[in-house]
């Protein structure tokens, strides 16, 4: 029973991953294909909107460069990862192997688990000095961290 229900969770994660791999690339078809540099930009950019809308006082301010070192260098692994990315699916373009697709998953998800860690990690101090409201804002970016269009 176990393995039976094993056997239908991957086939489901499969054919969904292959379905919204080929929307996913008919709309990257639409979009300019963004440099390192400017997506790294764009994520400097919603750093300093978080900034910007959690008002900080002069107290929390001592907190945000840690803070934004991680953004700053989450952005930029960020980007490389993606440009990287772009060259892999090129080079297997029409190509589909679904084990060496589960490594590249997998090493992808360990590189971003030790991303979030070291966010999660220089975030902590910036968070416990906001007060309600701001600790609602900064939790709703921190989580939809992953929906950013130009993270990975």
């Amino acid at each position: 029973m176990r393995k039976a229900m094993v056997a239908v969770v991957m086939a489901t994660l499969l054919s969904n991953s292959a379905l919204t791999g080929s929307a996913l690339a008919r709309d990257r078809s639409d979009r300019p294909e963004l440099s390192a540099s400017q997506i790294a930009d764009r994520f400097g950019a919603r750093t300093a909107r978080i900034k910007a809308e959690l008002r900080l006082t002069p107290e929390q301010g001592k907190n945000w460069p840690g803070f934004e070192s991680a953004m700053n260098e989450y952005g930029k692994t960020s980007a490389d990862r993606r440009i990287a990315g772009r060259a892999a699916r090129a080079k297997h373009e029409g190509s589909y192997d679904v084990i060496e697709r589960m490594r590249m998953e997998a090493k992808y998800l360990g590189e971003r688990s030790v991303d979030r860690k070291a966010i999660a990690d220089a975030a902590q101090p910036l968070y416990v000095s906001l007060d309600d409201r701001q600790k609602r804002r900064f939790a709703q970016e921190l989580l939809g961290l992953s929906r950013w269009p130009d993270a990975d």
